[in-house]
Protein backbone atom coordinates (compact mmCIF):
# COMPACT_ATOMS: atom_id res chain seq x y z
CA UNK A 1 0.00 0.00 0.00
CA UNK A 2 1.25 3.45 -0.88
CA UNK A 3 2.36 5.48 2.14
CA UNK A 4 0.05 8.27 3.20
CA UNK A 5 1.31 11.78 3.83
CA UNK A 6 0.13 11.29 7.41
CA UNK A 7 2.07 8.08 8.04
CA UNK A 8 5.16 8.44 10.27
CA UNK A 9 8.23 8.55 8.00
CA UNK A 10 10.33 5.39 7.95
CA UNK A 11 13.95 6.54 7.98
CA UNK A 12 16.61 3.81 8.04
CA UNK A 13 19.20 4.09 10.85
CA UNK A 14 21.99 4.21 8.27
CA UNK A 15 20.67 7.56 7.01
CA UNK A 16 21.69 9.28 10.25
CA UNK A 17 25.25 7.94 9.92
CA UNK A 18 25.89 9.57 6.53
CA UNK A 19 28.62 12.23 6.64
CA UNK A 20 26.50 14.76 4.71
CA UNK A 21 23.59 14.23 7.10
CA UNK A 22 25.82 14.65 10.15
CA UNK A 23 27.30 17.79 8.64
CA UNK A 24 23.79 19.20 8.08
CA UNK A 25 22.85 18.42 11.69
CA UNK A 26 26.00 19.94 13.17
CA UNK A 27 25.50 23.10 11.12
CA UNK A 28 21.74 23.15 11.84
CA UNK A 29 21.19 23.32 8.07
CA UNK A 30 17.62 22.06 7.83
CA UNK A 31 17.49 22.87 4.12
CA UNK A 32 20.27 20.38 3.46
CA UNK A 33 18.67 17.82 5.79
CA UNK A 34 15.25 18.07 4.11
CA UNK A 35 16.89 17.82 0.67
CA UNK A 36 18.75 14.65 1.73
CA UNK A 37 15.53 13.16 3.10
CA UNK A 38 13.92 13.85 -0.25
CA UNK A 39 16.80 12.42 -2.30
CA UNK A 40 17.94 9.49 -0.15
CA UNK A 41 14.74 8.39 1.65
CA UNK A 42 12.33 9.56 -1.08
CA UNK A 43 10.22 11.61 1.35
CA UNK A 44 8.15 14.26 -0.36
CA UNK A 45 8.02 17.81 0.96
CA UNK A 46 4.47 17.12 2.10
CA UNK A 47 5.47 14.08 4.16
CA UNK A 48 8.40 15.95 5.69
CA UNK A 49 6.14 18.90 6.52
CA UNK A 50 3.48 16.68 8.07
CA UNK A 51 6.05 14.92 10.24
CA UNK A 52 7.68 18.13 11.55
CA UNK A 53 4.52 20.29 11.61
CA UNK A 54 5.53 22.65 8.80
CA UNK A 55 3.58 23.47 5.68
CA UNK A 56 4.76 22.02 2.37
CA UNK A 57 5.46 25.56 1.17
CA UNK A 58 7.59 26.31 4.21
CA UNK A 59 9.59 23.10 3.70
CA UNK A 60 10.23 24.16 0.11
CA UNK A 61 11.44 27.59 1.24
CA UNK A 62 13.82 26.02 3.73
CA UNK A 63 15.24 23.71 1.05
CA UNK A 64 15.72 26.63 -1.37
CA UNK A 65 17.41 28.67 1.34
CA UNK A 66 14.91 31.53 1.24
CA UNK A 67 13.91 30.83 4.84
CA UNK A 68 15.98 29.59 7.77
CA UNK A 69 14.97 27.81 10.94
CA UNK A 70 16.39 29.33 14.11
CA UNK A 71 14.10 28.53 17.07
CA UNK A 72 15.22 25.75 19.42
CA UNK A 73 11.63 24.61 19.83
CA UNK A 74 11.39 24.08 16.05
CA UNK A 75 14.61 22.04 16.02
CA UNK A 76 13.17 19.91 18.84
CA UNK A 77 9.94 19.45 16.88
CA UNK A 78 11.89 18.36 13.80
CA UNK A 79 13.95 15.90 15.86
CA UNK A 80 10.79 14.43 17.39
CA UNK A 81 8.88 14.31 14.11
CA UNK A 82 11.69 12.52 12.29
CA UNK A 83 12.32 10.21 15.28
CA UNK A 84 16.02 11.09 15.32
CA UNK A 85 18.31 8.82 17.32
CA UNK A 86 20.08 10.35 20.30
CA UNK A 87 23.44 10.93 18.60
CA UNK A 88 21.71 12.83 15.79
CA UNK A 89 19.71 14.89 18.29
CA UNK A 90 22.87 15.87 20.16
CA UNK A 91 24.56 16.95 16.92
CA UNK A 92 21.52 19.14 16.22
CA UNK A 93 21.90 20.63 19.68
CA UNK A 94 18.69 19.30 21.25
CA UNK A 95 18.34 17.03 24.24
CA UNK A 96 18.33 13.27 23.88
CA UNK A 97 15.12 11.26 24.12
CA UNK A 98 14.08 9.56 27.31
CA UNK A 99 14.98 5.88 27.31
CA UNK A 100 12.14 3.61 26.30
CA UNK A 101 10.45 2.51 29.50
CA UNK A 102 7.60 0.13 30.25
CA UNK A 103 4.16 1.69 30.28
CA UNK A 104 3.95 1.18 34.05
CA UNK A 105 7.09 3.19 34.75
CA UNK A 106 6.49 6.46 36.56
CA UNK A 107 7.59 9.92 35.45
CA UNK A 108 10.11 9.85 38.28
CA UNK A 109 11.57 6.60 36.91
CA UNK A 110 11.87 8.19 33.49
CA UNK A 111 13.73 11.17 34.89
CA UNK A 112 16.04 8.95 36.94
CA UNK A 113 16.78 6.81 33.90
CA UNK A 114 17.60 9.86 31.79
CA UNK A 115 19.88 11.29 34.48
CA UNK A 116 21.74 8.00 34.76
CA UNK A 117 22.09 7.83 30.97
CA UNK A 118 23.57 11.34 30.83
CA UNK A 119 26.05 10.64 33.64
CA UNK A 120 27.07 7.34 32.04
CA UNK A 121 27.59 9.04 28.67
CA UNK A 122 29.74 11.75 30.28
CA UNK A 123 32.07 9.08 31.70
CA UNK A 124 33.25 8.40 28.15
CA UNK A 125 34.72 11.90 27.89
CA UNK A 126 38.45 11.80 28.60
CA UNK A 127 41.46 13.92 27.62
CA UNK A 128 41.44 12.53 24.09
CA UNK A 129 37.80 13.49 23.59
CA UNK A 130 38.45 16.92 25.09
CA UNK A 131 41.26 17.47 22.56
CA UNK A 132 38.85 16.53 19.77
CA UNK A 133 36.27 18.99 21.11
CA UNK A 134 38.91 21.72 21.27
CA UNK A 135 39.87 20.87 17.71
CA UNK A 136 36.26 21.41 16.64
CA UNK A 137 36.32 24.87 18.25
CA UNK A 138 39.57 25.68 16.44
CA UNK A 139 38.10 24.53 13.13
CA UNK A 140 35.06 26.76 13.57
CA UNK A 141 37.37 29.66 14.48
CA UNK A 142 39.29 29.27 11.23
CA UNK A 143 36.07 29.17 9.20
CA UNK A 144 34.83 32.23 11.08
CA UNK A 145 37.95 34.22 10.15
CA UNK A 146 37.70 33.28 6.50
CA UNK A 147 33.95 33.08 5.86
CA UNK A 148 32.38 35.17 8.61
CA UNK A 149 30.09 34.53 11.56
CA UNK A 150 26.79 33.77 9.76
CA UNK A 151 28.37 30.80 7.98
CA UNK A 152 29.26 28.98 11.20
CA UNK A 153 27.10 30.51 13.96
CA UNK A 154 24.61 27.61 13.98
CA UNK A 155 27.39 25.04 14.07
CA UNK A 156 29.02 26.83 17.01
CA UNK A 157 25.73 27.07 18.93
CA UNK A 158 25.24 23.31 18.58
CA UNK A 159 28.83 22.71 19.69
CA UNK A 160 28.31 24.86 22.79
CA UNK A 161 25.06 23.06 23.63
CA UNK A 162 26.90 19.73 23.48
CA UNK A 163 29.73 21.06 25.67
CA UNK A 164 27.29 22.42 28.27
CA UNK A 165 25.46 19.11 28.45
CA UNK A 166 28.70 17.15 28.80
CA UNK A 167 29.99 19.48 31.53
CA UNK A 168 26.74 19.28 33.49
CA UNK A 169 27.04 15.51 33.91
CA UNK A 170 30.81 15.11 34.14
CA UNK A 171 31.97 13.79 37.54
CA UNK A 172 35.77 13.80 37.39
CA UNK A 173 37.37 17.14 38.40
CA UNK A 174 40.14 16.95 35.79
CA UNK A 175 37.69 16.27 32.98
CA UNK A 176 35.37 19.02 34.22
CA UNK A 177 38.20 21.54 34.08
CA UNK A 178 39.14 20.48 30.57
CA UNK A 179 35.54 20.68 29.34
CA UNK A 180 35.07 24.04 31.05
CA UNK A 181 38.13 25.43 29.25
CA UNK A 182 36.77 24.32 25.86
CA UNK A 183 33.36 25.77 26.74
CA UNK A 184 34.93 29.11 27.76
CA UNK A 185 36.85 29.32 24.49
CA UNK A 186 33.84 28.38 22.35
CA UNK A 187 31.56 30.78 24.25
CA UNK A 188 33.98 33.69 23.84
CA UNK A 189 34.14 32.95 20.11
CA UNK A 190 30.33 32.86 19.95
CA UNK A 191 30.23 36.17 21.82
CA UNK A 192 32.49 37.83 19.28
CA UNK A 193 30.43 36.39 16.43
CA UNK A 194 27.27 37.81 18.01
CA UNK A 195 28.94 41.24 18.26
CA UNK A 196 29.93 41.01 14.60
CA UNK A 197 26.34 40.17 13.64
CA UNK A 198 24.94 43.02 15.75
CA UNK A 199 23.29 40.73 18.33
CA UNK A 200 24.54 42.45 21.47
CA UNK A 201 22.21 40.89 24.10
CA UNK A 202 23.14 37.45 22.79
CA UNK A 203 26.82 38.39 22.88
CA UNK A 204 26.58 39.45 26.53
CA UNK A 205 25.02 36.07 27.42
CA UNK A 206 27.82 34.20 25.65
CA UNK A 207 30.52 36.16 27.48
CA UNK A 208 28.84 35.63 30.86
CA UNK A 209 28.96 31.89 30.19
CA UNK A 210 32.58 32.18 29.02
CA UNK A 211 33.75 33.89 32.21
CA UNK A 212 31.89 31.38 34.42
CA UNK A 213 33.43 28.47 32.54
CA UNK A 214 36.91 30.05 32.64
CA UNK A 215 36.65 30.32 36.42
CA UNK A 216 35.67 26.65 36.72
CA UNK A 217 38.58 25.76 34.44
CA UNK A 218 40.85 27.88 36.67
CA UNK A 219 42.24 29.41 33.46
CA UNK A 220 43.28 33.04 33.97
CA UNK A 221 44.13 33.49 30.29
CA UNK A 222 40.62 32.58 29.17
CA UNK A 223 39.14 34.65 31.99
CA UNK A 224 41.13 37.75 30.95
CA UNK A 225 40.34 37.23 27.28
CA UNK A 226 36.61 36.69 27.85
CA UNK A 227 36.29 39.75 30.09
CA UNK A 228 38.26 41.87 27.62
CA UNK A 229 36.07 40.83 24.70
CA UNK A 230 32.91 41.40 26.73
CA UNK A 231 33.90 45.07 26.97
CA UNK A 232 33.33 45.35 23.22
CA UNK A 233 29.60 44.87 23.85
CA UNK A 234 29.70 48.07 25.92
CA UNK A 235 31.74 49.78 23.21
CA UNK A 236 29.14 48.93 20.56
CA UNK A 237 26.44 50.19 22.94
CA UNK A 238 28.22 53.58 22.76
CA UNK A 239 29.52 53.25 26.34
CA UNK A 240 33.29 53.64 25.79
CA UNK A 241 34.07 54.89 29.31
CA UNK A 242 32.45 51.81 30.87
CA UNK A 243 34.17 49.59 28.30
CA UNK A 244 37.55 51.15 29.20
CA UNK A 245 36.93 50.56 32.91
CA UNK A 246 35.99 46.92 32.25
CA UNK A 247 39.21 46.20 30.32
CA UNK A 248 41.34 47.98 32.91
CA UNK A 249 39.71 45.92 35.67
CA UNK A 250 40.36 42.70 33.74
CA UNK A 251 44.02 43.69 33.45
CA UNK A 252 44.36 44.54 37.15
CA UNK A 253 42.76 41.27 38.22
CA UNK A 254 44.73 38.95 35.94
CA UNK A 255 48.00 40.53 34.77
CA UNK A 256 50.09 38.89 37.50
CA UNK A 257 48.86 35.42 36.48
CA UNK A 258 48.91 35.61 32.66
CA UNK A 259 51.76 35.61 30.09
CA UNK A 260 52.93 38.78 28.33
CA UNK A 261 50.95 37.96 25.20
CA UNK A 262 47.63 38.21 27.09
CA UNK A 263 48.84 41.36 28.86
CA UNK A 264 49.68 42.88 25.49
CA UNK A 265 46.24 42.01 24.15
CA UNK A 266 44.52 43.63 27.14
CA UNK A 267 46.64 46.77 26.74
CA UNK A 268 45.74 47.00 23.06
CA UNK A 269 42.05 46.61 23.91
CA UNK A 270 42.46 49.33 26.54
CA UNK A 271 43.92 51.61 23.87
CA UNK A 272 40.92 51.04 21.58
CA UNK A 273 38.46 51.82 24.37
CA UNK A 274 40.43 54.94 25.35
CA UNK A 275 40.47 56.12 21.74
CA UNK A 276 36.70 55.75 21.51
CA UNK A 277 36.39 57.69 24.78
CA UNK A 278 38.56 60.50 23.37
CA UNK A 279 41.39 59.89 25.86
CA UNK A 280 44.42 60.23 23.57
CA UNK A 281 47.10 60.19 26.27
CA UNK A 282 45.69 57.00 27.82
CA UNK A 283 45.40 55.46 24.35
CA UNK A 284 49.00 56.16 23.36
CA UNK A 285 50.35 54.97 26.70
CA UNK A 286 48.40 51.70 26.41
CA UNK A 287 49.69 51.18 22.85
CA UNK A 288 53.28 51.66 24.01
CA UNK A 289 52.76 49.14 26.84
CA UNK A 290 51.16 46.67 24.38
CA UNK A 291 54.13 47.01 22.01
CA UNK A 292 56.52 46.31 24.89
CA UNK A 293 54.65 43.09 25.74
CA UNK A 294 54.34 41.93 22.11
CA UNK A 295 58.03 42.66 21.59
CA UNK A 296 58.82 39.75 23.92
CA UNK A 297 57.68 37.36 21.19
CA UNK A 298 55.35 34.35 21.53
CA UNK A 299 54.44 33.41 25.07
CA UNK A 300 55.07 29.71 24.57
CA UNK A 301 51.57 28.85 25.81
CA UNK A 302 48.86 27.41 23.58
CA UNK A 303 46.47 30.34 23.05
CA UNK A 304 44.58 29.49 19.85
CA UNK A 305 41.96 32.17 20.49
CA UNK A 306 44.55 34.97 20.54
CA UNK A 307 45.87 36.47 17.29
CA UNK A 308 48.36 39.15 18.27
CA UNK A 309 51.77 39.86 16.78
CA UNK A 310 53.53 42.99 15.54
CA UNK A 311 51.40 43.08 12.36
CA UNK A 312 48.10 42.79 14.22
CA UNK A 313 49.23 45.34 16.80
CA UNK A 314 50.10 47.78 14.02
CA UNK A 315 46.60 47.30 12.62
CA UNK A 316 45.18 47.90 16.09
CA UNK A 317 47.34 51.02 16.51
CA UNK A 318 46.06 52.44 13.23
CA UNK A 319 42.46 51.73 14.23
CA UNK A 320 43.01 53.78 17.41
CA UNK A 321 45.07 56.69 16.11
CA UNK A 322 42.96 57.32 13.04
CA UNK A 323 40.40 58.78 15.45
CA UNK A 324 42.90 61.48 16.41
CA UNK A 325 43.88 62.38 12.83
CA UNK A 326 47.47 61.15 13.22
CA UNK A 327 49.21 61.98 9.88
CA UNK A 328 51.41 58.86 9.96
CA UNK A 329 48.52 56.40 10.26
CA UNK A 330 47.86 56.03 6.53
CA UNK A 331 51.46 54.96 5.79
CA UNK A 332 51.51 52.55 8.73
CA UNK A 333 48.21 50.93 7.73
CA UNK A 334 49.37 50.64 4.13
CA UNK A 335 52.41 48.68 5.28
CA UNK A 336 50.25 46.43 7.45
CA UNK A 337 47.97 45.65 4.51
CA UNK A 338 50.96 44.39 2.54
CA UNK A 339 52.03 41.94 5.25
CA UNK A 340 48.71 40.79 6.69
CA UNK A 341 47.70 37.09 6.61
CA UNK A 342 44.97 36.84 3.98
CA UNK A 343 43.03 34.30 6.08
CA UNK A 344 41.78 37.17 8.27
CA UNK A 345 39.11 38.26 5.81
CA UNK A 346 36.91 40.17 8.26
CA UNK A 347 39.93 41.87 9.85
CA UNK A 348 41.04 43.05 6.40
CA UNK A 349 37.66 44.74 5.95
CA UNK A 350 38.23 46.71 9.15
CA UNK A 351 41.81 47.53 8.16
CA UNK A 352 40.76 48.89 4.78
CA UNK A 353 38.02 50.96 6.43
CA UNK A 354 40.61 52.53 8.77
CA UNK A 355 42.98 53.09 5.87
CA UNK A 356 40.25 54.80 3.85
CA UNK A 357 39.54 57.15 6.76
CA UNK A 358 43.22 58.01 7.15
CA UNK A 359 43.69 58.60 3.42
CA UNK A 360 40.63 60.81 3.26
CA UNK A 361 41.89 62.96 6.12
CA UNK A 362 45.14 63.33 4.18
CA UNK A 363 43.23 64.44 1.09
CA UNK A 364 43.75 61.28 -1.02
CA UNK A 365 40.08 60.84 -1.76
CA UNK A 366 40.26 58.59 -4.83
CA UNK A 367 42.49 56.07 -3.04
CA UNK A 368 40.28 56.30 0.05
CA UNK A 369 37.19 55.38 -1.97
CA UNK A 370 39.04 52.43 -3.55
CA UNK A 371 39.85 50.92 -0.16
CA UNK A 372 36.37 51.65 1.12
CA UNK A 373 34.82 49.81 -1.84
CA UNK A 374 37.02 46.77 -1.18
CA UNK A 375 36.17 46.91 2.53
CA UNK A 376 32.49 46.87 1.60
CA UNK A 377 33.00 43.76 -0.57
CA UNK A 378 34.80 41.91 2.23
CA UNK A 379 32.18 42.89 4.79
CA UNK A 380 29.47 41.55 2.49
CA UNK A 381 31.46 38.36 1.93
CA UNK A 382 31.76 37.66 5.66
CA UNK A 383 28.29 38.94 6.57
CA UNK A 384 29.80 41.37 9.12
CA UNK A 385 27.06 43.74 10.28
CA UNK A 386 29.61 45.50 12.48
CA UNK A 387 31.97 46.29 9.62
CA UNK A 388 29.10 47.24 7.32
CA UNK A 389 27.96 49.76 9.91
CA UNK A 390 31.46 51.27 10.16
CA UNK A 391 31.72 51.50 6.37
CA UNK A 392 28.26 53.06 6.13
CA UNK A 393 29.14 55.69 8.75
CA UNK A 394 32.44 56.54 7.06
CA UNK A 395 30.79 56.75 3.64
CA UNK A 396 28.20 59.16 5.06
CA UNK A 397 30.93 61.35 6.59
CA UNK A 398 32.88 61.42 3.32
CA UNK A 399 29.77 62.28 1.32
CA UNK A 400 28.83 65.03 3.75
CA UNK A 401 32.33 66.53 3.62
CA UNK A 402 32.35 66.37 -0.18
Amino acid sequence: MRASAFDPPEIPPSFWQRSDVRSALTGRDMGALFQLLNEQVKLSQTRIGTAVDLSQGRVGEVIRGTRRIAGLHVFERIADGLDMPDDARLMLGVSARLAHLPASASVSDAHDSELLRQITAAKGIDRTVIRVLQGETDGIRLLDRRMGAPAVAGKLEAHISHLEGSLSYSLRPGNRQGLAAVLADASALAGWQAIDMGRLPRAWTHFERATRAAREADDNCLLAFSAGEQAYVLLDLQQPTEALAMVQTAYEETHAAVPHQIRGWLRAAEAEMAAAAGQEATCRRALDLAAREVGNGPSGEDLPYLALNETHLARWRGNCLVLFGDPEVADELGQVLGTMDDSFTRAEAGLRCDLAAALYVRGERVEARRHLARARELAQLTGSARQRRRIRDLTARISKAA
